[in-house]
């Protein structure tokens, strides 16, 4: 500007420096802001293409897994009802196993005071197994079933009949206290 024109416009030449300065300092912050925003830009540009790669990344993930891993709760459901009837038959059956007794078998007394024939041919065989008997007197509260487990340890349905069957009674509840009971033992 010419000095005259400065002049009646009132400005001086300091307040034309600070003008000047001003006016390049906003060019340099324009041409910073200008770099800054291409940078911010290609930032944004390398996270979306990043973010695009985490994303594909997980489809595969969750692709990949989709059949074996995701199974409604009832199918989880159904799968330990069958494993729990699985499992309380197998318990039920080992349980029914190993409280099987033998087949009742034919028994023959011999002259032999506690000596028994047992099988099917037991004429033809030789004394197998020693039997006893032990007399028994019935007390207050005693049951057929009570005296069975007493002597054998464990509830034996074929024991118990052949208690009955020695004894000859009829009804199990029909025992009378004093009563004497021959129970058959083995030794």
């Amino acid at each position: 500007m010419k000095g005259s024109t400065l002049h009646r416009s009132g400005l001086t030449r300091e307040k034309m420096g600070v003008l000047e300065t001003f006016t390049q300092n906003l060019k340099k912050q324009s041409a910073k802001s200008q770099l800054n925003q291409y940078y911010k830009a290609q930032k944004a540009q390398e996270i979306d293409i990043l973010w695009n790669g985490v994303q594909k990344g997980i489809q595969k993930v969750h692709n990949a897994t989709k059949g074996v891993y995701h199974k409604s709760p009832a199918v989880y459901l159904a799968i330990g009802f069958v494993a729990g009837v699985i499992f309380m038959s197998c318990i039920t059956l080992i349980v029914s196993i190993s409280s099987m007794t033998p087949k009742a078998a034919t028994v023959i007394e011999t002259s032999a005071p506690n000596v028994a024939v047992i099988g099917e041919d037991a004429a033809a065989s030789a004394p197998a197994i020693t039997e006893g008997r032990e007399k028994y007197v019935v007390k207050s509260g005693d049951t057929i079933n009570g005296i069975a487990y007493r002597f054998y340890g464990r509830y034996n349905e074929a024991k118990i009949q052949e208690i009955l069957k020695i004894n000859e009674i009829t009804n199990p509840a029909s025992l009378k206290i004093g009563q004497e009971l021959i129970i058959p033992v083995e030794r």
